[in-house]
């Protein structure tokens, strides 16, 4: 049955107020979509840069102390966390064991004696956040214990700065090259000057 001209015309005018509106309701409810998502993304970035990650780095290379001018091999193992995007606290300790020449003023050079250096410090340090290559500096203190052969051992305070460059393999390792200049406290009073060489690989846990 043929539809008469002005209820067609009614149909058509009905529909083309329908259809805007149509339009508009699923635009918003794209929107609303988009707006959840984005909302999501920063929420997981904010998460990501609010929660320090942990890390843990194990390092070995030389100690060269001032006094006895030997390089002792050492390892060290340090624990750090996140506090801003650029700042970690940092927890460490490390060992160094060797042997060193005895002064002597006779035609026959004493043996040389096993030295043993270990140290445990809590520090920071600031991290450039760059992709590949960061950069950084730190500060740290803690207690330094010297043994020798003889049998001199002494607890003392010490001081470190640590400065390197972190090499980023992928979101949970990279590698790390650190010099740590230690400033170690003397059992009679003044300072012994130090620095740790290292290289070593680092884990995200």
């Amino acid at each position: 049955m043929p539809v008469p001209g002005h209820k067609l015309l009614l149909l058509t005018f009905a529909a083309l107020i329908c259809l805007p509106s149509a339009a508009s309701a699923q635009s918003t409810r794209d929107r609303g979509r988009d707006d959840r998502r984005d909302r999501t993304i920063r929420f997981s970035i904010e998460r990501r840069d609010r929660v320090p990650d942990r890390e843990v780095t194990m390092s070995v290379g030389a100690y060269r102390s001032q006094d006895d001018d030997t390089n002792l091999p050492m390892a060290s193992l340090r624990t750090d966390w996140r506090l801003r995007r650029w700042l970690r606290s940092e927890l460490g300790a490390s060992y160094a064991i060797g042997s060193i020449d005895q002064p002597g003023g006779g035609l026959i050079a004493p043996p040389p004696q096993t030295l043993q250096i270990a140290s445990a410090t809590f520090g920071i340090r600031a991290e450039l956040p760059t992709q590949f290559i960061r950069p950084f500096i730190g500060v740290a203190a803690g207690l330094a214990y010297r043994n020798e052969e003889n049998g001199t051992s002494y607890v003392r305070t010490t001081m470190a700065f640590p400065a390197g460059l972190r090499f980023v393999l992928s979101d949970r390792v990279s590698l790390r090259a650190e010099a740590r200049f230690r400033f170690d406290q003397r059992r009679t009073g003044g300072e012994a000057v130090g620095v740790e060489q290292t290289g070593g690989l680092s884990v995200v846990f």
